[in-house]
């Protein structure tokens, strides 16, 4: 492994960067982490040099923070993989899970960190960590496939160039140039009409009860007829729409229905990856947004077309709504208010997002309590898991906040909404 060569050059934050860097998001350590153990042979200069090249391809592994307008962008990696030895499988656990549960310091010097535990001569500890700041979930995915097909080339001798990504050094600056223009202009419009019609702060989901406040995680599911999956595609079809936003209009009606109230809604993740070469850009490129639907609809289709136009314009506009506000002297979100209900469509099994085997490994992951990790004390998280075998419909909630009643109708509803029985 040697120096790239290329000196560090400074340029904008984006959007996304100035927000967490003035405060949002600020309660919580905004890790994405994980563990494995791998069983096998596991070459750790392999494994060096495959994270160097990672980190050349993807300069948002490379990025630090001057202060909340400027980044400085590194030409070689600002971390490495660290190796260790314990004694025991227990103190391996313990160890990573000191070392990948330290937050970041915003003004640091990396927001990566990659280390190996030893408990045997093919039994390692496998742990990774990646600030919020310059990860998201597309960007893991980007990040995972390009670190474990680097392992491989190193294990066969290649030391060929790295072709860089998508720039997110580039796509800052091309964001901030855009903002400050005309586009910026069509955003201001645009956004100024959507608060005007969804609000300002998350809807709340209005079936919470006297607390006690102390947070008690709760899950529940239902069980899904074992051809949702087909079914979500063809109603999907129909509504000329994505099955995302057929499984939100179905969270959206059910809202209505259980609770009584006309607005009641939730809030949509928005990927603003909008901009030319930007598809396979590592980086944050995360907003959350407020969305109800509008009049009664006739039909399941039609409620998910409008959810589908709802969510097209807002990606066309995407933008970080708090920071926006700011230079736009307009109050565009409420910083710090949680939102009642968040869905998710999940179409793959959560291990299917975990880091692969490295080659000539099996690898068994660890589930590691780390503290600070994000709580959603007044939010029910939704998720659709419609996978080949085994779909269901699954609500994480705080059993101390909603009652269990009021979140089983929601589910039973939304189900019914999307899933209708008659159609079957």
């Amino acid at each position: 492994m040697t120096a790239s060569g290329t000196r560090a050059a400074q340029g904008p934050t984006s959007l996304a960067e100035m927000a967490r860097l003035t405060g949002e998001f600020a309660d919580w350590h905004n890790l994405h982490y994980m563990a494995m153990w791998l069983t096998g042979e596991l070459d750790v200069a392999a494994l060096r040099d495959a994270w160097w090249r990672v980190c050349l391809r993807h300069d948002a592994l490379r990025r630090t923070y001057l202060s909340p307008e400027e980044a400085r962008t590194d030409g070689d990696a600002l971390s490495e993989v660290e190796f260790h030895t314990a004694a025991s499988d227990a103190d391996a656990v313990e160890l990573m899970r000191r070392f990948i549960g330290r937050p970041f310091d915003l003004g640091g010097p990396s927001f990566s960190r990659v280390a190996v535990v030893r408990c045997g001569e093919r039994r390692h500890l496998f742990g990774i960590a990646i600030d919020h700041i310059i990860n998201d979930l597309a960007s893991w995915a980007l990040i995972r496939a390009d670190f474990t097909e680097f392992y491989r080339r190193a294990l066969t001798g290649d030391s060929g160039d790295v072709t860089a990504a998508g720039s997110y050094r580039s796509f800052a600056s091309e964001e901030r140039r855009l903002f400050a223009g005309r586009w910026g202009q069509e955003c201001r419009a645009f956004w100024r009409a959507y608060v005007d019609e969804f609000g300002t702060v998350p809807a709340p989901f209005p079936v919470g009860g006297d607390t006690t406040g102390a947070y008690r995680p709760r899950t529940i599911s239902r069980v899904l007829p074992a051809d949702a999956k087909s079914r979500l595609h063809a109603l999907s079809l129909e509504a000329r729409a994505t099955p995302f936003a057929a499984v939100t209009a179905g969270v959206l009606a059910a809202a209505k229905e259980v609770t009584g109230d006309p607005v009641a809604g939730i809030s949509v993740n928005q990927h603003g990856r909008m901009l030319p070469g930007t598809s396979q850009t590592a980086g944050l490129f995360v907003q959350t947004v407020p969305l109800h639907l509008g009049t009664p609809h006739k039909s399941p289709a039609e409620a998910a077309r409008e959810v589908f136009h709802r969510t097209h314009d807002v990606f066309e506009y995407s933008v970080p709504l708090l920071v926006a506000g700011r230079y736009w002297s307009e109050t565009l979100m409420v910083p710090d208010r949680q939102a009642g209900l968040y869905v998710s469509l999940n179409e793959e099994p959560p291990s299917s997002h975990d880091l692969p085997p490295f080659a000539g490994t099996e690898a068994e992951y660890v589930e590691l309590d780390v503290p600070g990790g994000k709580r959603f004390p007044e939010t029910v998280v939704v998720a659709w898991n419609l996978y080949e075998t085994g779909p269901e419909l699954v609500a994480h909630y705080n059993e101390d906040r909603f009652p269990g009643e009021a979140v089983e109708q929601l589910l039973e509803a939304a189900e019914r909404f999307v899933l209708p029985a008659d159609a079957q």
